[in-house]
């Protein structure tokens, strides 16, 4: 079963600010957070899925489920609120569906589930915040051996020099080593791990923090609207960028929304291509923008000038899918001219340059409209980001979900505890 929006990515945003809500609407009522930290088999919801929700059955933000759990999940809530203590529930998709609501869901899989008191949901902002920051980072949740656990720490940076910061009142013992090289290996995957700490069953769930996608689009055109909707639904950070600061105004877009008004860079760029990227303003402009492997940039002014200057500025840099509005002859063309200004100042159009380009823009699902063409845009960048071929899913061989294997990632010189100790809260892991 396969999810429209991936809230193990995207849902801190969204717990946060619906725990913020429910403690000022009902400041005397408990909070419970619950977390999905294994699966085997099929599910709708992946490892790192939360669900928020508080001891008088309601539901608040987040999933777990396609909606046959959550219900029975909040139901819980003030018991495990009442004592104090995370305890571990299993569901088995097959068959416990049927006792729930009166029928199977039939999806087989079994869902693992941590479902813990949150007295303090400040830490979900936090964690939203180093997201944001693109720079690494990871929430570890302790699962000890008597079927309960607590999210315990959220690690700030990279996982060999990032420093981890306890959660509330929570402390670990977890040998540094230990939780170095567990972090570094979900941050490695990006994917959740679950590391097995002992032989009393304590094990270790580290989510690492996988940073928003970015969209950027150049040129406030016809269509771009489309594209900022649809990418903003998707929970992505978009930025629109263009030289006519009248056009951009005319745009309604969500307040998220980051504008840029290019007007001096590009009046630069289109008449100088080759310096493109020498200019002050050109550099101070490309600095403030996200320029990773999962950034995206979608070229909609259909201005060939326009077009050419941006794309010579534009694709040496590490950005994961550069897409460009406009017919296969005229893609051509474009590259044609890239590869003769790039040429005159030294620089190669390599075979990678050319993989990260996408021109004509987006899948051919057969729509014309402006709104079509954004879909279709939008669809590719989501496949090129997460390494898919955006093919039917009937087709597929493989499993829907790609999940990396648990791996024990090395042997123990000994017993760990699976209880927390304050010592890593002021130190690099």
């Amino acid at each position: 079963m396969s999810s429209v929006r991936d809230l193990r990515v995207t849902g801190f945003r969204e717990l946060a600010r619906a725990a913020a809500a429910a403690i000022s609407a009902r400041p005397g009522v408990p909070l419970a957070l619950a977390t999905l930290v294994q699966v085997d088999g099929s599910s709708y919801r992946q490892p790192g899925a939360r669900l928020l929700v508080d001891t008088e059955g309601r539901v608040l933000a987040g999933a777990i489920s396609g909606g046959c759990l959550e219900g029975d999940v909040a139901a819980r809530a003030a018991e495990v609120c009442a004592t104090g203590r995370g305890v571990r529930l299993m569901y088995d998709l097959r068959a416990d569906l049927e006792a729930i609501w009166g029928f199977g869901a039939a999806c087989d899989g079994i869902a693992h589930l941590l479902l813990e008191p949150l007295p303090d949901p400040s830490w979900l902002a936090d964690v939203d915040a180093i997201r944001s920051r693109r720079q690494n980072g990871a929430v570890l949740t302790v699962l000890d051996g008597h079927g309960g656990g607590s999210s315990c720490a959220v690690l700030d940076g990279d996982a060999a020099t990032g420093t981890w910061r306890p959660i509330g009142n929570q402390v670990h013992g977890i040998a540094a080593p230990e939780l170095r090289e567990s972090a570094r290996a979900a941050q490695r995957t990006a994917h959740p791990l679950l590391h097995d700490l002992c032989d009393d069953a304590a094990a270790l769930f580290i989510e690492p923090l996988v940073a928003p996608i970015a969209l950027h689009v150049i040129g406030a055109g016809r269509g771009a609207e489309a594209f900022v909707h649809i990418a903003r639904a998707m929970e992505w950070e978009v930025t629109v960028i263009d030289h006519r600061p009248a056009v951009l105004a005319e745009l309604h877009l969500p307040i998220e929304v980051t504008t840029h008004v290019a007007t001096d860079v590009v009046t630069h760029v289109v008449t100088h291509v080759v310096r493109a990227d020498q200019t002050d303003a050109f550099q101070t402009l490309l600095a403030s923008l996200p320029q990773d492997g999962r950034t995206a940039i979608a070229l909609l002014s259909h201005i060939f000038d326009v077009d050419l200057a941006w794309l010579t500025a534009l694709l040496p840099l590490p950005v994961a899918y550069i897409g460009v509005l406009g017919s296969r002859t005229r893609a051509s063309q474009l590259l044609d001219a890239v590869d003769t200004a790039l040429g005159a100042r030294g620089t190669a159009l390599t075979e990678r340059m050319r993989h990260r380009l996408h021109a004509p823009i987006g899948l051919d699902l057969g729509g014309e409209s402006p709104a079509s063409i954004a879909l279709s845009a939008i669809a590719e960048i989501e496949a090129v980001i997460h390494g898919r071929p955006a093919g039917f899913l009937r087709e597929r061989q493989s499993p829907i979900h790609a999940r990396t294997p648990t791996p024990r990632v090395f042997e123990h010189d000994g017993p760990v505890s699976s209880k927390c100790d304050a010592g890593l809260a002021d130190r690099p892991a």
